[in-house]
């Protein structure tokens, strides 16, 4: 079988799903791929390039998640609501989020993709880009609180998806009101 980056970061995020964060390491994702480490290392580098690889690949599938069309505010809802979506089938995420160091040739793509939609939306990239980190920010948050120590106890006191939801239509119609022109 013939290796790509794409097929060892697809094997990384299963082994983070079913087994966690401290269990992906190339030797194992090699393992699983009947392969050897350093032929791994020759498509990702080293591990935290995977780790920023497989980071960029999950948040790259809730951005696809989101069709394009709708209106900034629409979007960003429904973009709120895919990252929700993935954060919450992929185990230690807010871990992963938390240890994939930043990798310029990781995001640049992805930055260029997202920039483009938004300039398609009518939205001022920098103001858009305020937003949608705004959006990741308050996911991830809720990702890390409901997912910690105290996640049983937080969902045994409020409906999650509820305040999700609510929270994140809050934040995003607050951007709204503060850009509508004044008067």
């Amino acid at each position: 079988m013939k290796l790509n980056r794409e097929m060892i970061v697809a094997e990384a995020i299963a082994i983070l799903r079913e087994e966690g964060l401290e269990a992906v390491s190339l030797r194992r994702v090699a393992a699983r791929l009947d392969a050897k480490a350093p032929s791994l290392a020759r498509h990702v580098g080293d591990k935290q390039m995977l780790l920023a690889l497989m980071s960029n690949r999950l948040f790259r599938d809730a951005l696809e998640a989101v069709p394009d069309g709708a209106d900034w505010r629409r979007w960003m809802l429904d973009f709120g609501r895919a990252l929700w979506r993935k954060q919450r089938e992929t185990r230690d995420i807010a871990k992963l989020i938390a240890y994939a160091p930043p990798q310029e040739e990781v995001q640049d793509s992805t930055v260029a993709s997202l920039t483009e939609r938004l300039a398609a939306m009518g939205l001022p990239v920098d103001r858009g880009m305020i937003v949608q980190s705004a959006v990741q920010a308050l996911v991830t948050g809720w990702t890390g609180f409901v997912t910690g120590p105290k996640g049983a106890a937080i969902e045994a006191l409020i409906p999650v998806e509820q305040a999700v939801e609510a929270s994140l239509a809050a934040m995003v119609d607050g951007f709204v009101r503060e850009m509508e022109p004044p008067g």
